[in-house]
């Protein structure tokens, strides 16, 4: 157990994380909730980044002071880890230091769910050691799970597929606004590769395919019980060639020859997974928000690339957008009447802001693929903003006493 620790810990013999390209938003984002007690739970997609965020972490506090043997990172879906428990860990880390209990203690549990009543154990040592603990998680039921055990003592990180701008420092690129085409050339290729970390540094379908497998095996089939498994690739293919369109669960499962209530399940379970994220119907009703249909997103552009091909970079351009809201704690809905639709509003219809994606290099007010923009600012005339996503143009213009923002889809992500 202890070589096991040693391989782990390497900065316990003067070694250093292998803490790869950083990831400064996050970083940032969790450096004031290091210092405080609260357990950082940080969730997401197998492979996504999580355990490179963590070494970051440990990086971090390494350059800021923190003695190295006070900083323990386990991986507990290693087979010689996953069988004890936390505390257990613990308790073999300071024998090993010969750390006394007071001594503060840095906690770094990766894939926490492989850990035998992980979810008590975390509570318990929380409440009664001299601990920070940081951990990590690949489905969403990981909160779930807990039964309220950790309530007021966590806080939750969602760790999304890379950002465009990410994506630029992976590729080692420098954002330069003056060659704005090369930006949107990167751009396209950013909606064609995706996001997962590997994936970009070194594309592979290959990968992509090992990587969802891997997650339909171990966050899927092994967690549920799933009678018609088999069906779950069907129904993923499905929903990637409809991304972007309102989603009928009866027309799904009529096409697949299973229940309403099991494509429901399948999409639940796909969305735990870090799989896709559901967008609800913008509407100041509560019933209309609940009964009407949802539109399902691939958290991911790449896995869609892998699943129904090259083509459809209108769809991607819109996952990407919406993804982008999603990182920015942004939390919109889809507008439609009819037929006609607007992809995304935010705010509520006092205040509303409406963002229609169009991967198009041309576009005008007039423009028949703006019915739905039109149609909304007619409904709500009190829009101050409305925004448009095009592929390469820009400018603004005012439609129904609305201004129009049209923003070409690079620039829109960069702002992130």
């Amino acid at each position: 157990m202890e070589e096991t620790y040693s391989f782990l810990n390497p900065w316990w013999e003067g070694g250093r994380p292998d803490a790869g390209v950083l990831r400064e938003e996050y970083l940032s984002a969790l450096a004031p909730s290091l210092s405080r007690r609260t357990i950082n739970v940080l969730i997401g997609s197998r492979r996504i980044g999580k355990t490179t965020l963590v070494k970051q972490i440990i990086e971090r506090l390494l350059d800021k002071g923190t003695e190295p043997q006070d900083l323990l990172y386990l991986q507990l879906d290693h087979p010689r880890l996953s069988g004890a428990t936390v505390s257990d860990h613990l308790k073999r880390f300071r024998r090993l230091f010969s750390h006394k209990r007071t001594r503060k203690q840095y906690l770094f549990l990766d894939e926490v769910q492989e850990s035998p009543n992980w979810e008590a154990e975390l509570k318990s040592l929380h409440d009664t050691e001299n601990v920070k603990i940081v951990c990590t998680g690949s489905t969403a039921s990981l909160l779930a799970s807990q039964g309220g055990k950790l309530t007021g003592r966590q806080t939750v990180t969602t760790v999304y597929p890379l950002s465009f701008r990410e994506f630029l420092a992976f590729r080692g690129e420098k954002t330069n606004l003056s060659e704005s085409y090369r930006l949107e050339k990167l751009a396209e290729e950013y909606l064609q590769v995706g996001g997962y970390p590997e994936n970009v540094l070194d594309p592979s379908e290959e990968y992509l395919h090992n990587l969802l497998q891997d997650i339909v095996a171990r966050d899927l089939l092994r967690l549920h019980d799933l009678r018609r498994s088999n069906l779950l690739m069907d129904l993923l293919r499905l929903i990637a060639a409809g991304v972007g369109s309102r989603t009928s669960f009866n027309k799904l499962a009529k096409t697949l020859g299973i229940t309403v209530d099991t494509v429901k399940d399948y999409v639940g379970h796909f969305e735990a997974a870090f799989l896709v994220r559901t967008l609800e119907k913008w509407t100041p009703s509560h019933t209309e928000r609940t009964y009407a249909p949802r539109k399902v997103y691939l958290v991911d552009t790449g896995l869609k690339t892998l699943l129904t091909g090259k083509g459809d970079l209108g769809a991607k351009a819109e996952t990407a957008v919406f993804m982008r809201l999603l990182r920015t704690k942004q939390h919109p809905g889809y507008f439609a009447e009819s037929e006609r639709e607007v992809d995304f509003v935010l705010g509520n219809p006092t205040s509303p802001e409406p963002i229609e994606v169009k991967y198009a290099d041309s576009l005008d007010a007039a423009d028949r693929r703006l019915g739905g923009l039109r149609l909304f600012l007619r409904r709500y005339p009190n829009t101050q903003v409305a925004r448009v996503i095009s592929h390469t143009q820009g400018g603004d213009s005012i439609l129904n006493s609305a201004q129009i923002q049209v923003t070409p889809l690079w620039k829109f992500l960069l702002a992130e």
